[in-house]
């Protein structure tokens, strides 16, 4: 027993009660529990050197308003200045027992309003009326009552009844546990679904009892209160719970189906599935399942499945489905989500058929439209814009957007430790080339259009590729170039060439490059289009769809650096 155990100091390092209840834990192997702000923590002890047991001791620092209960590996520490008293009578009826009476306090006599009494072994539960009357109603079992009083403020007390044919006590074989608070509990019961969902009387009997919780195998609700537990099912852990319309428990470890929702203060274990939503305060470890919602106030081990949305205020070590969306506000392993993602940490994988964000990082996004990481980020994919800080890997997608990326795969990359530049060139077939070339260190994106000067029936044309920087040198350059332009009236003629470029450039100051390089070129062109290239031909098929060629070139010009 830790309040009997006996110590002794001397005060000679002028303590605060804080730093004597940390130093107290610490050498002794457990925790204090107490509302810190009900303690004057920062006050100096009253003992300058003290023998004895560690109960007396908190006696002598905090008076006699605060109550001491010892559990195992914990020390809880309450306010609480006033006692409660108990005045009852059994009445037995046919195989019913009934005990009524009255709580009262006992420095004013008065009826206490609003006090949970509930029985250990049976959890059977009420709170007293504004008079302090209530009613519990047993079935017959020949068995000694034990009622315990809770009321905030007030010390917790213990009665035994005993029945009129049996007076040996029988003793309390159900197991409870304490769990200290974390807040959440109140987070649950305030936010909008537990305003609609968690009666007034259940958030009393919460208060009162605290961080006390039976188990019990199997509990059965029908909505919350109404249930086999009575308003004690919120103080409740069970291994299977049932809720046909919804339900409000302490804890699961097992399975819990419900057909429109399941409420859990604390954490969930195994399986949990609800016809509309599931809303825990603690932690779900396996699986859990909601037909719409899902919603965890701390970590997700395992799988999370929501039909509509899924949200989790911790981490997510496992995997989140989401029909339309998920959260996660920490760190989340592997998210997919139909429309969106959001997590601060992506530890491995999003996928989502709109949009991917990370506020902090992400290993790799996948989506329809965009990625957005506002730190670093392995790899992004995406049909439009991918946006992070820092790249490891590659971004594709149509427009690329970061300040460290040497891999960019789009037509439109802005990269702060990249290049832009804008380039003007001639090449074998007549055309003049104005291009934008936008990248990272080592690829990038162009996009440009193109006139040819002959006199041909489509002589503008749009070109976009892909480069790859192969040497880049403060003075010397060497990149190739896979580009694809078309040229086309928009009504019968649609001409097509493939080139490939090897680039050689020469700077000339800080913002201007002279290039020029061979090429080789694949051109897929309308029937009658034979004057559309020029170049040195390689090889030309001609057939009643059109003609095939290939041809070498060059192509020479001046790029402006950005």
């Amino acid at each position: 027993m830790m309040l009997a155990k006996k110590i002794q100091f001397e005060n000679s390092d002028e303590l605060t009660l804080r730093q004597m209840l940390d130093t107290l834990s610490t050498t002794n192997n457990f925790y204090f529990s107490y509302e810190s702000s009900l303690l004057k923590l920062d006050r100096p002890l009253i003992n300058n050197h003290y023998s004895g047991s560690i109960g007396n001791l908190l006696v002598q620092e905090l008076g006699n308003e605060y109550e001491f209960k010892e559990l195992p590996g914990y020390i809880i520490i309450r306010y609480a200045p006033e006692k409660l008293d108990l005045d009852a009578e059994m009445e037995t009826q046919f195989n019913r027992v009934t005990v009524k009476g009255y709580i009262k306090n006992t420095r004013t006599n008065e009826g206490v309003s609003q006090a949970s009494i509930y029985d250990k072994n049976s959890l059977v539960s009420t709170l007293t009326d504004e008079n302090g009357f209530f009613k519990l109603k047993y079935k017959k079992n020949n068995a000694s009552i034990w009622l315990t009083l809770s009321k905030e403020n007030y010390r917790d007390t213990t009665f035994l009844l005993l029945p009129v044919v049996n007076i040996k006590a029988k003793k309390d074989s159900r197991t409870f546990r304490y769990i200290p608070g974390d807040g959440t509990t109140q987070e649950i019961e305030e936010s909008f679904l537990g305003n609609l969902f968690i009666g007034f009387r259940q958030r009393l009997q919460g208060i009162n009892v605290g961080s006390y919780f039976a188990e019990s195998p199997v509990q059965m609700s029908l909505v919350p209160g109404v249930s086999s537990k009575g308003m004690f099912n919120s103080q409740t852990i069970s291994n299977f719970s049932l809720n046909l319309i919804g339900g409000y428990t302490a804890g699961i470890e097992g399975l819990e189906v419900a057909g429109i929702f399941n409420i859990n203060k604390r954490d969930v274990k195994s399986v949990q599935v609800a016809g509309i939503f599931n809303l825990v305060g603690g932690s779900s470890q396996g699986l859990q399942v909601g037909g719409i919602y899902n919603s965890v106030y701390k970590n997700v081990q395992g799988l999370q499945i929501g039909g509509i949305y899924n949200h989790v205020k911790g981490n997510v070590k496992g995997l989140q489905i989401g029909g339309i969306a998920n959260r996660v506000d920490r760190v989340a392993d592997v998210q997919i989500g139909g429309i969106v993602n959001h997590a601060q940490t992506s530890r491995n994988f999003q996928l989502a058929g709109i949009g991917n964000h990370a506020s902090e990082s992400a290993a790799f996004q996948l989506s329809g439209i965009s990625n957005v990481v506002s730190d670093s980020v392995n790899n992004q994919f995406t049909s439009i814009i991918n946006r992070a800080k820092v790249v490891n890997g590659f971004q594709f997608g149509l427009v690329n957007i970061a300040e460290e990326n040497d891999y960019p795969i789009g037509f439109l990359n802005f990269i702060k430790n990249g290049e832009m530049n804008l380039a003007y060139h001639f090449d074998e077939s007549g055309f003049s080339h104005l291009n934008f070339r936008s990248g990272g260190k080592k690829t990038y994106g162009i996009l440009g259009i193109a006139y040819q000067h002959r006199d041909v029936d489509a002589p503008y044309a749009f070109e976009v590729g892909f480069g790859f920087h192969i040497l880049t040198d403060h003075k010397f350059s060497l990149d190739s170039e896979f580009v694809a332009l078309t040229a086309s009236d928009f009504v019968s003629i649609y001409n097509n060439v493939q080139s490939f470029r090897l680039i050689a450039g020469v700077k000339m100051g800080n913002s201007l490059r002279i290039f020029a390089g061979p090429s080789l070129n694949f051109a897929f062109l309308d029937p009658g289009q034979t004057d559309f290239v020029g170049g040195w031909n390689i090889m030309e098929k001609t057939t009643i769809h059109g003609i095939y060629r290939s041809y070498g070139g060059v192509t020479a010009g001046l790029q402006l650096i950005l």
